[in-house]
């Protein structure tokens, strides 16, 4: 699978601007990072290469302002407090490259990946447990709205899988977004 093949499938919500971030696991990927990369870059993608404590490599994928935004939500903020983020984005994304290092995969990873914070924070309490749905993430709150997300991410992963795979390179499905 190329680099562009492992993004679409793995980032397209991203790409298309409706998602702040998203990770991928890169443990059966054994090909490079392409030049579209840096086609993506001048798009607003950034790319933060993670290694989890049970020596998966990972890949966070993310648009910093979308970042930004989705981590300045106060209960966003009050958990990253709690858990010894402080900072400016950069300082926060060392500090999730750590957390990795510590555990395989810290919860509040998901508030990097812009699930709901007050998701976030049910999972944390609930140790994963006792949750209403689940699909890209799981649902304690708000089940109807996170179903249609859940349906706009897949919807969306069919048709850039689909547009790849037909020839459209995957800077021109990149969305730039301000």
């Amino acid at each position: 699978m190329s680099f562009e093949e492992l993004l679409v499938l793995h980032a397209s919500p991203t790409l298309a601007g409706m998602k702040c971030a998203s990770l991928i696991c890169l443990k059966n990927f054994d090909g490079q990072m392409s030049e579209a990369a840096e086609k993506l870059l001048e798009k607003g993608i950034m790319f933060l290469k993670l290694m989890g404590k049970n020596g998966c490599p990972l890949l966070l994928v993310y648009r910093m302002n979308k970042l930004e935004q989705a981590l300045n939500d106060e209960t966003a903020k009050k958990i990253l407090s709690d858990l010894g983020y402080f900072g400016n984005l950069s300082n926060k994304l060392d500090r999730l490259k750590n957390r990795f290092l510590e555990s395989s995969c810290p919860h509040e990873v998901g508030l990097f990946l812009g699930y709901p914070s007050h998701d976030v924070l049910s999972f944390i309490k609930n140790e994963g447990r006792g949750f209403i749905c689940s699909g890209h993430w799981k649902v304690y709150h708000a089940e109807q709205e996170a179903k249609k997300t859940f349906r706009k991410f897949s919807i969306c992963r069919q048709k850039y899988c689909f547009m790849l795979k037909n020839g459209i390179e995957i800077s021109r499905l990149c969305v730039t977004t301000v």
